[in-house]
């Protein structure tokens, strides 16, 4: 088990779900992330901390790449 800092960018989301605390929101190039508590409805687009390295393991896991 090894420790993997974050590399936290901000970047433009759109908000697609509200589930209690947090929200589920969509990076433009199609990765799923959760954010904090922002008070935006879906559908809105708003700015938030996304961590990169998230997405590249994410894009790793996915079989269709």
């Amino acid at each position: 088990m090894f420790y993997t800092s974050s590399a936290e960018t901000t970047e433009l989301v759109k908000i697609m779900a509200v589930t209690g605390d947090e929200y589920v929101a969509e990076t433009t190039d199609g990765f799923a992330v959760n954010i904090d508590d922002c008070n935006a409805k879906p559908g809105q687009y708003v700015d938030a901390l996304v961590d990169q390295k998230k997405k590249e393991r994410a894009a790793l896991m996915n079989p269709t790449n």
